[in-house]
């Protein structure tokens, strides 16, 4: 029973040891991240041509989002009225970057985090309870 709580003992060292690397990573991801807003470029002379309809550099894809995008050059000059930064779509596809939205990142911290401490707390229970077996104390 000895081996067991030990074992017990070390797993609930590293559910808690994984819980503060969770946050570390997190945390590290999220320092980067903009409020953006995805555009597809306007080419060469369409404007000229079919008059601008768009008031930035390009026609907007969706709504403004807060996302981590490291690459510097995939950022178009200007932003919105809310401030978001403008991000062209036509660098990300062909340069294979996909951007990453914070709140991906958050939903996977908190899964794991909370799973962490759900493990932790197992492997005390379980550890406290093989002490108290091991010491001859009824369970009930």
């Amino acid at each position: 029973m000895q081996r067991f709580r030990s074992w017990f003992a070390g797993l609930a060292v590293l559910a808690l040891a994984l819980l503060a690397v969770t946050f570390v990573v997190a945390a590290t991801y999220t320092r980067s991240a903009t409020l953006v807003q995805l555009v597809q470029p306007a080419e060469a002379g369409a404007a000229d041509l079919f008059g601008s309809a768009t008031t930035g550099p390009g026609t907007p894809i969706g709504s403004p989002q807060v996302m981590i995008i490291r690459d510097q050059g995939a950022f178009l000059e200007g932003q919105t009225d809310s401030g978001a930064r403008y991000v062209s779509d036509t660098y990300l596809r062909d340069n294979g970057i996909y951007p990453l939205q914070l709140k991906s990142v958050e939903l996977i911290r908190t899964v794991v985090a909370l799973s962490c401490a759900a493990a932790a707390l197992l492997f005390a229970v379980l550890w406290w309870l093989a002490g108290r077996r091991r010491a001859g104390v009824p369970t009930r």
